[in-house]
This record gives structure tokens, sequence and C-alpha cells, in this order.
């Protein structure tokens, strides 16, 4: 015994990159879990450090510590794959300290809104912060450069033959101090570290949340808040005991909601905090200023909103402030006297006060107790770890229990499921691994990933996502849970081992079938990935959906998927389910994207007070046409036809396929018009002509001699489209 202990705590040098140092597990668990550390960090924070490794190990993790001098993202990586090809099984990693960041390029499809000029914009702006560099081992990127500023970014771009599409080889999180913060970092990780440990030693169900909407958020739609309930009644069952244990709030409830949030966050018993709000790295968007009172409420708003205005043409020096006054006066007709008030100084105070209550900054969280163990941003750029000061960060490294967060380092897609799967969180299994499954570029965990809430009831699901994930067997008994977000699980794991490609009738069924909002959702979405027959018939149907997050995302698969069997349904929700403000938002876009021919115009016109929608479907048709002729003429100006290309990212007109097809064939089109269009066709992954844009370029590959960089980009989107 006591030689394998000793064996146990040996501590390897590893030639190579430089020195690193691997302290092997102390206790053998059937999964491993990775400690990966800056060597001053450890050296400052040591003790912390090995005193989450025992609280790990005691939780039933195999854990390594690997610490070493970093030069580059491609050193940490080659130690994990190392690792990873060890037994047991390698399930989760964590960063902790300065580890080098990798920035990704040519990867934008991987985020859910992410869509920047990469050849306009500079490199630290037009690439994505993202750990998958170092968690998705199917992936391969090339080297490009380190950041000149920044020491510690690193840009990589996808390589164009590696896989298209994100598969998490295991989890990972990230304890990255936000020095903007202040204060000693190694003291505050030490800190932190002793609070992880603190929470993995307390029994804790998960049976307290409040839900928070903010304003801008999702059309505003109230449908699209009020329905979010129905699917956390099935993620969180213990949690509805009565109205202080499962709360939904909207930034409508009160003048400052910010203030509210506060108290909330500040709770002893919450366990999980969800924001869906807009965000920057420094700010979380919660409410706009508060509605006028009265007439003389009015009337001061009216005359604030002017003031605003005319500061903001005098700072762009659209003339001097008196020729600036007396346009408005002119123009609105004012009274002489109106600007009497007018200062500068007083408009910047009084615009920086009413922002400051409008937001959480960090400047609140430097001070604030936040006690929800987990803490959701569905926002933009809360998640920035890349910045000194970011959103996410500042939850973690508080005196209150707050152990992990999710978020994004950069914009994200309003429609996204954020929720999807959270329900597993209730059943004990940890919060990176519930990331893992529902993985984006941009999206990531801060904090612990290993944090896990005491499952309510006994069961092995975490362990078997990891050791029996190929095990169609486990999975088919899985399907027969009481539970929602168990069988959403069992049916992602048997697609995911679907080889013979039998399951897209069974997800058929089940979104038929099930009574379980998000057992729907979760085949809609799983029937994505086949784009087949019974895709178009799901989308169809979802269009009627009870659940409003169901006919959201089926409106949104309808434009995508483009099959003009939608279109008498698009139509008939559009123009008779006018309470769905975000889905109709979005069936107006869709609209437009089914194929003129057969497509919304023959349904339009058999129904009444549909004017409107004619005039605007015509006059697109006819842009439409005039787009096409600038695009398939190669002497039209690049920089136009690529600003146009791009706008297919987002708008997939399969009408106008057999056109894009061809300008990518042209040889007398410019090398880089030919190189955008076919990127955007790798955006037509839920055509109904998907099929037949692949067998295309698998032709044009065959028989024609393209440049190098359009010969890439064809082959990267043959890829995406399989």
């Amino acid at each position: 015994m006591k030689i394998i202990l000793f064996l146990s705590l040996l501590i390897w040098v590893i030639p190579g990159f430089g020195k690193v140092k691997i302290q092997k597990p102390r206790s053998q668990h059937v999964t491993a879990f990775a400690i990966i550390v800056d060597e001053m960090t450890l050296e400052k924070t040591g003790g912390a450090v090995e005193a989450y490794r025992d609280a790990l190990e005691a939780d039933g993790l195999s854990t390594y510590i690997v610490s070493g001098n970093w030069k580059n993202p491609d050193e940490v990586k080659a130690e994990i794959i190392k690792l990873n090809k060890r037994k047991p099984v390698l399930e989760g990693v964590v960063f902790i300290g300065d580890i080098p960041v990798a920035l990704i390029r040519n990867a934008q499809h991987m985020t859910t809104a992410f869509k920047m000029n990469e050849d306009e914009f500079p490199f630290p702006e037009s690439s994505v912060p993202s750990d998958r560099f170092y968690d998705d081992l199917h992936l391969t990127f090339d080297f490009i450069c380190q950041d000149s500023v920044n020491t510690s970014h690193f840009y990589y771009k996808l390589r164009e033959d590696s896989p298209q599409q994100l598969r998490p080889t295991f989890y990972s999180g990230r304890i990255k101090y936000p020095e903007a913060r202040g204060g000693d970092k190694y003291e505050a990780i030490a800190k932190y570290l002793a609070k992880a440990v603190r929470e993995k030693k307390r029994a804790n169900l998960l049976d307290c949340f409040v839900s928070f909407t903010g304003s801008g958020y999702n059309s505003e739609c109230l449908l699209a808040w009020m329905d979010e309930r129905l699917a956390l009644t099935e993620n969180f069952p213990l949690a509805w005991k009565n109205s202080r244990t499962a709360k939904f709030l909207n930034f409508r409830m009160e003048d400052y909601m910010k203030y509210r949030l506060f108290d909330e966050l500040q709770r002893d018993e919450m366990d999980v905090m969800l924001f869906h709000e807009h965000g920057a790295p420094d700010r979380q968007y919660i409410c706009d200023g508060p509605a006028p009172a009265g007439l003389q409420g009015y009337m001061n708003y009216i005359k604030s909103s002017i003031y605003s205005f005319v500061k903001r043409e005098i700072e762009r020096k659209k003339g001097t402030p008196e020729e600036i006054m007396a346009y408005f006066t002119k123009e609105y007709a004012l009274g002489s006297d109106f600007f009497k008030d007018f200062s500068m100084e007083k408009i910047a105070e009084q615009n920086s006060l009413e922002r400051l209550k409008t937001g959480i900054v960090l400047e609140d969280l430097k001070e604030l107790k936040t006690n929800p163990r987990f803490v959701m941003f569905d926002a933009c750029y809360n998640g920035s770890f890349h910045e000194d000061g970011y959103i996410a960060g500042y939850y973690i490294f508080n005196d209150g229990n707050t152990v992990v967060t999710q978020g994004n380092s950069r914009n994200v897609l309003q429609d996204r499921w954020t929720i999807e799967m959270i329900g597993l969180l209730s059943q004990g299994v940890r919060v990176g691994q519930w990331n893992r499954l529902i993985a984006t570029l941009e999206g990531h965990i801060i904090g612990d990933p290993t944090f896990h809430f005491t499952p309510f009831a006994p069961n092995t699901l975490g362990m078997d996502m990891v050791i029996h994930k190929n095990d169609r067997e486990v999975w088919e008994k899985y399907l027969d849970s009481p539970y929602a977000d168990v069988q959403s699980l069992a049916l992602r794991m048997l697609v995911e081992n679907d080889t013979d490609k039998t399951m897209s009738p069974r997800l058929l069924t089940v979104f038929q079938s099930s009574s379980f909002n998000s057992v729907r959702m979760e085949a809609l979405k799983l029937l994505s990935r086949y784009a087949n027959e019974d895709f178009v018939e799901a989308i169809r149907l979802g269009l009627y959906d009870a659940y409003e997050l169901i006919r959201r995302n089926a409106a949104i698969y309808a434009g995508k998927c483009g099959d003009p069997r939608l279109a008498e349904a698009v139509v008939d929700v559009l123009l008779n389910q006018p309470e769905s403000q975000r889905v109709n938002y979005i069936l107006q876009g869709a609209l437009m994207l089914l194929p003129e021919k057969q497509g919304a115009g023959v349904y339009l016109a058999k129904e009444e007070n549909t004017s409107q929608l004619m005039q605007q479907l015509n006059k697109d048709v006819a842009d439409n046409v005039q787009t096409l002729a600038m695009l398939q003429d190669a002497r039209s100006p690049q920089k136009k036809q690529i600003s146009v290309i791009r706008y297919v990212r987002n708008y997939p007109r399969h009408a106008n396929i057999d056109a894009y097809l061809s300008i990518i064939e042209n040889a007398s089109q410019a090398e880089e018009v030919r190189v955008n269009m076919a990127e955007a066709l790798g955006w037509f992954n839920y055509s109904y002509r998907k099929n037949e844009i692949r067998q295309a370029l698998e032709n044009m590959l065959k028989r024609d001699q393209m440049p190098g960089k359009v010969k890439l980009e064809v082959e990267q989107t043959i890829n995406r489209l399989k």
C-alpha cells in the first residue's frame, strides 16, 4: 500500500515544449478530470488547488494537476491529448489562472449569431475566443499568429478539411480572475477555490430558482416569456413548492428592476438564476427607463429626448450648437425658450445616472454577494473571459455562494434554446456535462465545471454519459424515464449512435405524441440533423404547437428549409396568430425565402386583407431579380457583390441556389466573390435542396480547375452540408 501511494503521488516532468509537471490522481475512479494551471498560479495558490483536487476526488473524479509555464495553446492541448489517451477516461478539464486563449477564425457557422467580416475587421474583433479549441478534439486548426498587444491571445483558423460541427470530447471550464476588479488575483483565486470546496461538501437539491427577462428581448413577446414557465415546470420539478422557490420576473414589473434583482441574487436559498437579456462584457441590460406618467411626465420625456438628440448632433459636429438648436426649434415648432435649460454637462450627468439605474455593471458586482450556485447569462458578451473585466467572472469572485456561471464570449442568438436539457441539473448532472450537450463556439462555463446539485433520486446519468455514451441499450431504457430531460438526453444519445439512420421516423412519432414540451422541442431539433421528409412534417406541425418556443423554432426552420410545402402553414400562422410577436417577426422573414412560384404568394392571394404583405413580397421578388443580375455580372463592383453575398448567410433564398452555384463556377468572377459565394452556400445546411447543393459542388471539384482558395472553401462547404 505504501508503494502504491508513493507512485500515485509521483510528479512527472514531461519533456517537449518545456517543463510540464503532472501530479497523478491520488485515488482511482471510473472517470478522470484534469486541473490545468499555470506555474505561478500554482505556486501562489498551491494549497487551495490541492484542496480543490481532494474535493474532486471525494466527489468521484480521479484528478490530475497539470502545471506549466504555458507559452501557447498548442502546449496546453498537447498535454490534454496525452491525458485523454489514458485510463480512466477523461470527462472534463478546468483552466485555472493564466492559460493561453485561442481565438478562432473561419468557424462562424459554429456560433449562434456571430457573422463579422474577417477580411475587413481586425483580428481581435472578428475572431471568437473559444475553449472548443481545447475540449473538442475532433476539430483541427492551423495556427495563424500571436496577438502583438495581448500576448496571451493566439489566433487559429479552423481547417477546411476539419469536421465542421461541434462535438466536444469532454467538458471544460475557466477559473480566470477578472483583473479589472483589482486586488490580489492569486488570493482571489484561492478564496474562490475554497468556496468551490465548501459547496461540494454541501447537500443541495435544486429547489429554488428565478428566471428574468429584460427589455428588448425576444421582441418583448409576453407569450415567449410566459411559455418558459411550461418548460421549467418539467425541468425543475422540486422548485414548484411556493411563490418564493419558482419566480418569473420581467423588466415591466418595476421601473428599475435592477434593484429587485439584487434582492433575489442575495437570497441564501437561491440555487439557479437565469438571465435572458442583452449584454456587453461589462454590463447586463436590464430595462429601459420608466414610461412617462401623466401629461407633465410626457412633456418632460419629450424635452429630455430632444436635448439628448441635440447633444449627440453637437458631438457629431453637425453644426454649431446655435445652428442645431435653431434647426430643431423650426423642425418641431418649439417655443423660443425651449432650450433655456440646455446644458451638455447636465444631460451627460442625467444620462449617466439613468444608464446606471437600467443595467447591472461591474461596479455593482464588486461589493454584491451573489448566492445562486449557478447563474446562466442568455446574453451577448457577458462571458467574455478574454477581457480584463467581464460580468460572469465578477459573479463567481465575490463573497457569496455563486460557484459557476455560463456565459458567451461573443454575441448570441436571441432565439437559441438556452434551457435545453437544463433539467439534468436537477438530476445531479455536472454543469460542465450539461454545457457540453448544448455547446456553441462562444458558450463557456466560468467557474467549477464539476459542480452539481444533489440528485433528487439516485441515478448514474452523469457516469453513463461518459462510460456508456455509445451503448444504445442503455439509452433505450432511459426513454422510459418519467422525467422530460432524461427522455430528451436519451433521444440525443440514440441519434448520435444512429449509424443506420433509422431514428428519424421515431423522432417524428415522439414529436407528435409526447406530452412534454421540452421533449417535443428536442425531437424537432434532432430532426433538423436529418433534414428530410420527417423534418418538413415536424416543421409544419410545429408552427401550430402549443409551446411558443416550438412555434418559434419551427418558424426559423421553415425559412432555413424552404420547402414549398410549408408555404400554406407559414401564411396561415402569419395571418391568423398575431399574438405570437416573435414567431410572426420570424415568419415575415421566412415568407421571402420560400420559392416564389410555389410559395407564399399562391396562398396569400387566397386570403383577404393581405395587400400589404403581397406588396412586400412582390417588391422583394423584384429586388431579388435585380440583385441576382448584379451578382451574376462579373463586371459588378466586387465589394458590393460580397456585401450582398454575406447577406445570404442570414437569408438563404432557396430559389436562388442555381444562380449561386453558377457564380462559383464562373471563372470570370473575382476569386474573392467565388470564395464568399461558396462559403454562403454552407449556410444552407437545413435546405430541402441541401443534397443538390452538395452534389453540384462535388461535381465542380471533379471537373474544374479552381483557384486554391475557392477549392478550399468549396471543400469546407461540402463538409458543412454532410
